[in-house]
């Protein structure tokens, strides 16, 4: 009481003088306001007006018109003035300024200007504040803990504590400490109180478990209760206290409190109940006194636990109870970031995306692809899936963007779309999810999305490229040219687009790719026809149809009016040359040879008078000869 007295003294002491100095310079404002001399000077007639153009006041803070706005200068009017044509009174206030002339900046300027004010330099680090305040008591509370306990076990070897006494001992050193940390936060030792309440809150589950666990002096109904009471003890401080690491340490300890608690037949509905309904808890906490790094704890440690639990129990018969707690934690989060404040973005991105994640692998993990009458996997993936391409839906319809639901959106029905299909059809599935997803991406200017979504069609394009065609009508087939039409469609859309996506050259770059792509896939199509055939009859066909897709492209080219489809063209029939000269030449007959050559030399030339009558017919008409007589002379 007598330190509250002292403050509140004090801070009436500092209101009286802060109430003298606004008397002070009210006073010496109206002396200046009544100063004749400051009023009128005699060259105040010759201001021109302000126009508002663009030199209007600012060009009075030009070089050579600088002034000491305190002085004023002679012909200028002073600050306390105004003449025809100033910014009307309150003018500065409503750009958002607090006053109208700040040090170092042109009073006459219409928000033109910044006032220069250096910053002031940082203050360098104080270690020793660093070392003796705040990691002092963190590391030597521990030593002091390490020295108590082997003091502990000393006395129970020499018979002097008995067991009831130990426990008792062990809750009147955890009293003691919850206490002198609150007198170390009063008088302003934070970091101090802070490290012995939470030592506090250690020494007093230890006893609990002491008295439960080792010695057998209390039931686990009882044990149980006091655990909650001791957790709770703990997050009242850390609310009252405003400390984060005290929620933090409240939420791991609370997740191992089914641990601490002896049980003959563990119950999976208990377990489970109680770490879901913990951790919805102090999610809600973390999220009303806004503790980021507790927020994170208690949503990620939950699945430590349940894996622990899962892994040691007997509960191979309750797995529907386990991922119904991982479902309904996410379902919270998912419902908290669709109808909370949007403020909070980042933590959406940073526990739904992962969240989604991790309970993927729990689906997989818990329910693999068996006999059982009921195919649980897919369903539960496929209803994810909806849940949140409906949350993009109401998100987007409501005129938000929605970056997060709708790239988990993506990445469910990516999945979902691997469980079901055939491992010959997932790549031709995540080219045509990814290639609609990163048309959504592109639409929406969602960059999550488009990584999202770029992820799924690489996937696929991998999968693609190691797809080895063996018959027609095949799996590879049809992932082969849903490919092709993919990048064909991506660099239609991103063509067409009226911003430009990454860089300019993507679309072309897009369609180079899809031509190389072509020959892979017309090659692997054309050995497939021709199996049957003799090995020079093989290379013959080949070749022909690689000249055939080059006369193709550049017709393309000259019926789009697109230079770069024609220069690509051109390049195919070169390298269909190349691999004529190359791979046919040395192990084909004398006559396949010639009907190679005389084919590829005629289409070549059949190519440059194309090329040419397309340029003569482009060109325009070469103008008349002027008449000689009308040539002056």
């Amino acid at each position: 009481m007598d330190l509250l007295e002292k403050r509140i003294a004090q801070l009436e002491a500092n209101m009286k003088e802060m109430q003298q100095e606004l008397a002070e310079l009210r006073q010496e404002r109206r002396g200046t306001d009544r100063n004749p001399e400051a009023q009128t000077t005699p060259h105040n007639a010759s201001l021109p007006p302000y126009t508002g153009g663009q030199q209007g006041y600012a060009a009075y803070g030009q070089a050579g018109m600088q002034h000491n706005p305190q002085q004023g200068i002679s012909g200028y009017p002073s600050q306390s003035q105004s003449y025809q044509g100033s910014p009307p009174q309150g003018y500065y206030q409503a750009q958002g300024t607090g006053q109208p002339n700040p040090p170092g900046m042109n009073p006459y300027a219409y928000n033109q200007q910044r006032p220069n004010i250096p910053q002031e330099p940082k203050p360098p680090k104080d270690w020793e504040h660093l070392i003796a305040r705040v990691w002092l008591p963190r590391v030597f509370i521990v030593v002091l803990l390490l020295g108590v306990l082997w003091g502990f076990t000393a006395a129970v070897s020499a018979g002097y504590l008995t067991e009831p006494v130990r426990c008792l001992l062990g809750v009147v050193v955890a009293a003691v400490m919850y206490w002198l940390g609150e007198r170390q936060i009063r008088s302003q030792r934070e970091a101090l109180g802070q490290v012995l309440l939470g030592g506090a809150i250690g020494v007093l589950i230890l006893s609990v478990f002491a008295a439960h666990e080792l010695y057998s002096l209390i039931p686990s109904a009882l044990a149980f209760v006091l655990y909650i009471l001791s957790i709770a003890l703990c997050v009242f401080t850390a609310q009252r206290r405003r400390s984060q690491t005290l929620m933090i340490i409240a939420t791991v300890a609370g997740y191992l409190i089914p641990f601490l608690v002896h049980s003959a037949h563990p119950n999976a509905w208990v377990f489970t109940g109680y770490e879901a309904i913990f951790s919805l808890a102090m999610i809600a906490v973390a999220l009303k006194f806004d503790y980021r790094a507790a927020y994170y704890v208690a949503v990620g440690v939950l699945h430590l636990p349940l894996l622990i639990g899962y892994a040691a129990g007997d509960f191979g018969e309750s797995r529907h109870i386990f991922i119904a707690a991982v479902f309904i934690q996410h379902a919270v989060l998912l419902a908290y970031a669709y109808f909370g404040p949007s403020r909070r973005k980042l933590d959406e991105t940073l526990s739904l995306f992962p969240g989604y994640g991790v309970m993927a692998l729990w689906i997989y993990a818990l329910y693999p692809f068996t006999e059982d009458s009921i195919h649980w996997r897919p369903l539960m993936l496929i209803g994810w899936a909806l849940i949140y391409s409906l949350a993009a839906l109401g998100k987007y319809m409501k005129g938000e963007r929605p970056p997060v639901y709708i790239s988990i959106a993506t990445a469910a029905w990516f999945l979902w779309a691997l469980d079901i299909l055939n491992q010959s059809y997932s790549p031709a599935a995540a080219i045509v999810i990814g290639t609609a997803g990163l048309i959504l991406g592109f639409k929406l200017k969602n960059y999550m999305q488009q990584i999202t979504a770029a992820a799924v069609f690489l996937y696929g394009v991998s999968g693609t490229l190691f797809l080895i065609i063996h018959d027609l009508f095949s799996a590879p087939s049809l992932s082969w040219l849903i490919l092709l039409i993919s990048i064909a469609v991506l660099s239609y859309v991103i063509r067409h687009m009226s911003e430009t996506i990454i860089f300019d050259r993507l679309p072309d770059i897009l369609m180079w790719a899809d031509a190389l792509l072509a020959i892979i896939f017309i090659t692997q199509i054309t050995n497939v026809l021709t199996a049957d055939l003799t090995y020079d009859f093989r290379h013959l066909v080949l070749s022909a149809v690689w000249a055939l897709y080059a006369i193709a492209v550049i017709v393309c080219g000259m019926i789009f009016q697109r230079q770069m489809v024609r220069i690509a063209g051109l390049g195919l029939l070169f390298l269909t040359l190349v691999k004529v000269i190359i791979v046919d030449l040395p192990d084909v007959s004398v006559a396949v040879r010639a009907i190679l050559f005389i084919g590829l030399g005629a289409l070549g030339m059949f190519v440059s008078r194309l090329l040419y009558k397309r340029k003569d017919s482009s060109s325009p008409a070469p103008a008349p000869a002027p008449d000689e007589a009308a040539i002056d002379p």
